[in-house]
């Protein structure tokens, strides 16, 4: 670091002080037209490599399909009227049409297919940016939790930003709800809201993003019981794909396979109760807005307590365990295959990009907004000292920042004005 320049020290001595500026460069940037914010260089020389075959050198024993929440009896009913007992005596009929439909989308052969791999990439980004290796297996695990902490209802791009934001705060001491750039400000009030602006997550009272985090903070984990998916989602970033990450787009796929492969097979209680009518009448016609893409709960016994967890989980899960054997790779690559590859029938289409792709992606973008070399920005990133910087706005999206949350607002308008945010909506 001999030579370095008074910002990267200022940056790498970390603290507020560092946080603040970074916070100041992302609020300036975001007051411009979206077309004049700074862009990633397509063209730039790559941080994170591209080699997804080669994982990271951590080792795993856990099967995530063991630790799914299972209905203790099989026999016994399932949640909302045991609506999903189709899907169980369905599964391999179901698993054998989203193989079908995966295959006939060409995702097969795009890199996309190896978003849960980018735990390579990520390891060895962070050794080349000084860190030891069990530095850079920390940085990884860490990393891994608090991204699946701010996952839910949250895009791959926002998704990283708020880690890389979260784990900044909680390296330089500060309370990770703690706004202490300009953050998002409430129209009506003038008030500033409970995000720092370009980095909206769901901390509010209540809020899945606040609690999660806490969770990592206070015991290291994600319930895996109550908070399946999450949990599922962090350990397969970690590099574990022995679990599939059942979100709305694998609930949705699942569904839409089953009508394509019997029509008008789909169980009533996964048909929204306003469409029910339509899709009897013709089950030919079934779109995602149709679908009650939930997962159902019950209570049951986990590790002596007792918990409401989600025991549909495991029945979508198991589909996409089958999808992996019929071609021949992880549970979560499955998953993988079925979000990017049928995007445009489950109306949640995403940029066909891994995490380390974004990753790259940012911290370019990171460089050209603070004037330092990329090599500077990601020694900085790995050793939690900055966020990096989110300037073209959410994948998909067309607007710059929230403007609408404040405090005392509902959890229901709060992630109504972050999903609008994400669409593109002011």
């Amino acid at each position: 670091m001999a030579g370095a320049s008074d910002l990267f020290k200022m940056l790498m001595a970390g603290g507020e002080d560092a946080l603040k500026y970074m916070y100041k460069l992302k609020s300036d940037q975001m007051a411009l037209p979206v077309q004049k914010r700074i862009q990633p260089d397509p063209n730039r020389m790559r941080i994170l490599d591209q080699d997804y075959r080669t994982p990271a050198p951590i080792t795993f024993s856990e099967d995530l399909g063991a630790s799914y929440p299972r209905n203790p009896n099989p026999l016994a009913p399932l949640p909302k009227g045991d609506r999903a007992r189709p899907l169980i005596e369905k599964r391999k009929i179901i698993a054998d049409k989203l193989t079908e439909k995966i295959t006939g989308s060409g995702i097969l052969d795009s890199d996309a297919r190896y978003f849960y791999n980018s735990d390579g990439p990520t390891y060895r980004a962070a050794v080349n940016a000084g860190l030891t290796p069990d530095q850079a297996e920390k940085f990884l695990n860490d990393y891994s939790k608090f991204f699946a902490a701010t996952s839910p209802r949250t895009p791959v791009e926002p998704n990283v930003l708020n880690t890389s934001s979260v784990m900044a705060k909680i390296e330089a001491g500060i309370p990770h709800r703690k706004v202490i750039g300009g953050g998002t400000i409430d129209e009506k009030t003038g008030k500033v809201g409970i995000s720092e602006r370009g980095y909206p997550m769901m901390t509010g009272k209540g809020g899945i993003h606040g609690n999660l985090i806490d969770d990592v903070i206070q015991y290291g984990a994600i319930d895996r019981a109550t908070n399946t998916k999450p949990a599922t989602f962090g350990a397969n970033m970690t590099g574990n794909r022995s679990g599939a990450t059942v979100d709305t787009h694998a609930i949705r796929g699942a569904l839409i396979a089953m009508n394509d492969a019997e029509l008008g097979s789909v169980p009533e209680g996964f048909i929204l109760p306003k469409f029910r009518d339509a899709y009897k009448k013709d089950p030919s016609v079934l779109t995602p807005n149709m679908i009650d893409d939930t997962i159902g709960k019950q209570i049951i016994e986990v590790d002596g307590r007792k918990v409401n967890a989600q025991t549909e989980y495991p029945v979508i899960a198991d589909i996409y365990h089958e999808v992996g054997k019929n071609l021949q790779t992880t549970p979560a690559e499955a998953q993988a295959l079925g979000w990017f590859g049928l995007g445009d029938e489950t109306n949640l289409a995403s940029a066909k990009k891994t995490v380390s792709d974004v990753i790259d992606e940012r911290i370019n973008v990171t460089a050209q907004a603070t004037g330092l070399s990329p090599e500077e920005v990601a020694q900085l990133y790995f050793r939690r000292k900055i966020p990096l910087l989110q300037i073209t706005g959410a994948i998909g999206a067309g607007a710059g920042g929230v403007g609408m949350l404040s405090p005392n607002q509902s959890q229901a308008a709060m992630e109504q004005d972050i999903l609008n945010y994400f669409s593109g909506v002011k």
